[in-house]
């Protein structure tokens, strides 16, 4: 947001150079707040996010394991009917 007003003002000629050390002087301001923070920092797990995740990787893990196996039946059914089961 400081960096477009900086552009803003250096675009128009009309705006006077208060304008423009303002906006410098933000954008310093800006830069000095967040270079004093930990970016880095890991964002805490909630319960609530917790619980999607694991309950997304069960349904990803068991719903083709189940579709799978009836399907699997399904082809050895047809192939024990038609005669080609070689076992």
């Amino acid at each position: 947001m400081y960096v477009i007003s900086v552009l803003c003002a250096m675009a128009e000629p009309s705006v006077g150079s208060d304008n423009l050390a303002t906006a410098v002087n933000d954008s310093g301001q800006l830069i000095n707040d967040t270079a004093g923070k930990n970016i880095t920092e890991k964002v805490p797990a909630t319960p609530e996010g917790m619980a999607i995740a694991y309950s997304s990787l069960v349904v990803m893990a068991l719903v083709p394991i189940f579709f799978g196996s009836f399907r699997s039946v399904r082809y050895h059914r047809e192939q024990k009917v038609g005669g080609f089961l070689l076992l």
